[in-house]
């Protein structure tokens, strides 16, 4: 435990504690040392007292939050540099999900804690989604501007129900690469070995398989309503 004296002596001044505090919380997370993550440990990191930390975050559930504030803005600058060149919304959503792909490989940790771990329904904010939706919102627009393209009808539920689909599949395929799970699989079922993913070509050929379904589904709801 500090003494005051301690305290006092620290060299953070009261304006950037909580900036500090999340900067040596961010070196766990890129160690790959989350568990080991503590607020009292921070506190020693820092040079504060525990009882100072309390000051800022009153549990390990706040500092989580605001670290994730703090990936999701990196996130989505990760995002907006990634994402410039595609003006066909279909490019574009492409592109929106290889640059998924290559945060998860280039900042796996980081990648770990925003969509792998999650926090209680109570400590998300207005802010907080605000921040965390900006990339499904884009998406979301995206996907509207290919039934506009189209010339397809849709309500709001089907047009969320075709973000989330695109959302949640990139997200499955991604783990997969990830986890190395379907290795087993293929190799046991005789599955070709492209399907393993273990090289990014097979891992983009899949998700570009999976774009191009998600945009025949909607033409083909084009059509079924043309004969009906």
């Amino acid at each position: 435990m500090f003494s005051d004296d301690q305290e006092n002596q620290q060299p953070y001044h009261h304006g950037n504690v909580k900036e500090a505090l999340i900067g040596e919380a961010m070196k766990f997370i890129e160690a790959n040392e989350t568990e080991q993550l503590s607020l009292r440990r921070l506190a020693k990191e820092v040079g504060i007292s525990p009882s100072a930390v309390y000051n800022h975050f009153p549990d390990k559930n706040a500092l989580m939050l605001a670290i994730k504030a703090r990936l999701y803005s990196e996130f989505n600058q990760y995002y907006e540099a990634q994402c410039q060149e595609a003006t066909d919304p279909k490019a574009a959503i492409l592109e929106m999900c290889l640059a998924y792909y290559h945060f998860s490989q280039e900042q796996p940790a980081r990648f770990q804690i925003l969509f792998a771990s999650t926090l209680p329904m109570e400590w998300s904010s207005p802010e907080m989604v605000d921040i965390a939706c900006q990339s499904i919102i884009r998406l979301r627009k995206l996907v509207l501007e290919i039934y506009h393209q189209y010339q397809v009808p849709c309500s709001e539920e089907a047009l969320v129900d075709h973000t989330l689909l695109i959302w949640s599949q990139l997200h499955g395929i991604v783990s997969l690469k990830n986890t190395g799970g379907i290795k087993a699989a293929v190799t046991y079922q005789n599955w070709p070995q492209t399907c393993a993913l273990v090289h990014d070509q097979d891992v983009k050929r899949l998700i570009k398989n999976h774009v191009d379904n998600t945009v025949q589904s909607i033409m083909n709801a084009q059509y079924n309503d043309s004969h009906h």
